[in-house]
């Protein structure tokens, strides 16, 4: 991924730019923001990015003074200035100063942003290391391939000529597009350490295995766009499943490449003409990986029903907010996930983890509403966002969303209990110190010398809940933070929680959680 820092007075812009897109599926992360020069140039020490996309007018240090600091300072960042209409001399001054591009701000699309910070990062490869000749026929069999994919300008008769000139023997019918999508090797378990990656050699290596593995295949062309992929095309015999031999290919991958991978497949068409549109379609179909394991086939006809949003009304969470019900949000939002794929629907990546991002922030700004105090989850909201937008896969993103939902409703709840009068509160206070020990209501009574039928009513006149319900709610929550912890022990957990019975506390877990103290923890269980 390449490291890009956004600097802009508006903060609505920031955010904007932002969340205009899925970076990661371009090969861009957004690392950091800042509203002026001063502030990007701490971040630039800080995080060492590769783009800087700044406004040129901002108080402070502009993006004038901001470009020739970076130049003086850091070569090696590529600069990307945005600008008003009549910003055009300021704009040139940028660009005799070394920036490598400028964006119209009243114009600004993600797709501009994404060609100006590809043109950057191929200026600063260029600029940065050295680069080999290549034999001319290589080249030149390399930009055809590029080209017959990512456009459709190619004559027929001209996509056959360089076909024979670089002995290439695709058929015009029965075609196949075939995206491969690579991923590096994550860290070693044992050492931490990151595995050496050389995408040019595992590309090699899995077209040297197709070929001698699947002589079927043989007249077939396999090639590389970019980064990570390969794409293979080739002539499938008609009426052959495309499962009877798509799996053979998948099978040779992991022999020679150790990171995670998807294969995903094209329908079968004609022409080849249609093959740029056929590469197009799995590009847009790359980020829904986001649904399968690594290792998997993905079929383009599986993918044809795709919505670009959450079904969500934040309206209907009112009660539930209200009465600080909060975690219990969580199955509804799971739901509007997955009974989509119950039908076959997949929702765009981006727009889950963006939808959830909306729905922990109308929680949020639903309890300042309230006049609940919750500070402290303000603080940590940014970083809760930033764990959704990163997960990987739909399995963590619920992971994260569960996490979220059940700090919020933490904090809500011990904001709450500030409200409370002041023997309540003492008594709140007391049973979230000593709920792993056998405590009761009539036990609580004798401690703080009242009347248990008084002190009961005068606790669900406070809590709303009746002393039994809210002891159980304390030793749940406790339990589930235990059982998310790695190593744990579900008898353990269970004493150590004040249930001496393990059948009762299954019972009472089930009841408040939706699940088995089990099924929670394999929820957490890697």
């Amino acid at each position: 991924m390449y490291k890009v820092i956004i600097v802009d007075d508006e903060k609505l812009l920031r955010q904007g730019f932002i969340h205009m897109v899925d970076w990661s599926q371009y090969g861009f992360e957004i690392i950091g923001e800042a509203s002026d020069g001063l502030e990007a140039l701490e971040l630039v020490n800080k995080y060492s990015p590769d783009i800087v996309v700044t406004d040129i007018r901002m108080p402070g240090m502009d993006g004038i003074e901001l470009t020739r600091r970076l130049r003086n300072e850091r070569p090696d960042i590529q600069i990307i200035v945005l600008s008003s209409y009549n910003d055009f001399d300021y704009v040139k001054e940028t660009l005799q100063l070394g920036a490598s591009d400028y964006i119209l701000k009243p114009k600004m699309q993600y797709t501009d942003l994404v060609a100006a910070m590809d043109k950057a990062m191929n200026k600063k490869t260029a600029a940065g290391h050295l680069v080999l000749p290549v034999r001319q026929n290589q080249a030149s069999e390399k930009a055809f391939l590029k080209n017959l994919i990512t456009t459709q300008s190619l004559s027929t008769e001209a996509v056959k000529q360089q076909l024979d000139q670089y002995q290439i023997h695709l058929q015009e019918e029965s075609l196949c597009c075939v995206l491969i999508q690579l991923e590096p090797p994550t860290a070693n378990d044992s050492t931490g350490i990151m595995e050496a990656f050389d995408f040019d050699e595992a590309k090699e290596a899995i077209v040297t295995r197709l070929q001698s593995k699947l002589p079927a295949l043989a007249g077939s062309c396999c090639f590389s766009p970019g980064e990570g992929q390969l794409i293979l095309l080739c002539n499938i015999e008609a009426g052959t499943p495309a499962n009877a031999w798509i799996g053979d290919i998948a099978q040779q991958i992991p022999g020679v490449h150790r990171g995670a991978y998807w294969v995903f497949v094209s329908g079968i068409f004609s022409g080849f003409d249609g093959i740029s549109a056929a590469y197009a379609r799995l590009q847009a179909l790359s980020p829904y990986r986001f649904y399968q394991s690594p290792g998997s086939c993905l079929y383009e006809q599986d993918f044809l029903h795709r919505a670009a949003a959450l079904d969500l009304t934040l309206k209907h969470f009112n009660e539930s907010i209200e009465k600080l019900e909060i975690s219990g949000l969580y199955e509804r939002l799971e739901a509007s996930v997955t009974a989509r794929l119950a039908e076959m629907c997949y929702v765009e990546p981006f727009a889950v983890k963006n939808g959830f991002i909306e729905a922990c922030y109308y929680i949020i700004h639903h309890l300042e509403e309230m006049n609940v105090e919750i500070h402290e989850l303000n603080s940590r909201k940014m970083m809760y966002f930033k764990n959704l937008e990163r997960s990987q896969n739909l399995e963590e993103c619920f992971l994260h969303l569960r996490g979220v939902l059940e700090d919020i409703q933490s904090f809500a709840q011990a904001s709450r209990n500030m409200n409370y009068h002041t023997t309540i509160q003492s008594i709140v206070t007391y049973m979230h110190c000593n709920y792993h020990e056998d405590i009761s209501l009539q036990s609580v009574a004798e401690q703080f010398h009242l009347n248990k039928s008084y002190l009961s009513q005068l606790f669900k006149q406070q809590t709303s809940e009746n002393f039994n319900t809210y002891l159980a709610q304390i030793r749940i929550t406790k339990a589930k933070e235990l059982l998310r912890q790695p190593g744990h022990n579900i008898n353990k957990v269970c004493e150590a929680t004040g249930f001496t019975n393990p059948s009762y506390f299954g019972q009472v877990f089930k009841k408040i959680v939706g699940m088995k103290p089990s099924e929670y923890s394999k929820l957490y269980t890697k």
